[in-house]
């Protein structure tokens, strides 16, 4: 008998996302390799994504339907999540529903903060953070990219679980 088991495509894409394309946007390619950059628009942004063919798109942006206090929001706070209803934060909220609607792979929402401080990795200084996890950034955008992306892999791996009502929050596993 054979024991053959399918490879399992492990590539996916963090991205933080700014709210503004004129603000810098952190994105992280993990798969055989890890690839860390900023882009600025969405154009970009989604050839990125394109190019790339990533299984899953985490996104550091409120997905959402209506811009609301969500119970996901409510649980986050602990980790420094900020309410959706901010000016800022709903138009991150809009920026994130346009760009999402042109993505051809699964998408889930994440909260680096919160994945750091759960991993027991988080630093106030992204540096010194960039240096505990062993990867090359240029600003905290790329370290938040990057720790969406992680999340997306420990998600395939069934090593999160989703906070929240209806609109969830994908976060690592308390252990």
């Amino acid at each position: 008998m054979i024991n053959w088991k399918p490879k399992i495509d492990y590539r996916v894409m963090g991205i933080d996302l700014a709210a503004l394309p004129k603000n810098p946007t952190g994105v992280c390619i993990m798969g055989d390799n890890i690839f860390l950059f900023t882009l600025y628009k969405d154009e970009e942004i989604l050839t990125a994504i394109n190019e790339a063919k990533p299984r899953i798109v985490a996104i550091d942006a409120p997905l959402m339907k209506k811009i609301m206090v969500r119970e996901a929001d409510i649980a986050l706070k602990k980790y420094g999540a900020m309410p959706p209803t901010m000016p800022s934060m709903k138009m991150l909220v809009k920026r994130a529903s346009k760009i999402v609607k042109e993505i051809d792979a699964e998408v889930i929402e994440v909260f680096p903060t919160a994945t750091a401080k759960i991993l027991g990795i988080y630093e106030k200084d992204w540096c010194k953070m960039a240096e505990k996890i062993g990867i090359k950034a240029r600003n905290k955008h790329e370290i938040d990219a990057y720790l969406a992306a992680y999340t997306a892999y420990l998600y395939i791996q069934g090593k999160t679980e989703e906070v929240g009502g209806e609109e969830k929050v994908v976060v690592p596993k308390v252990f």
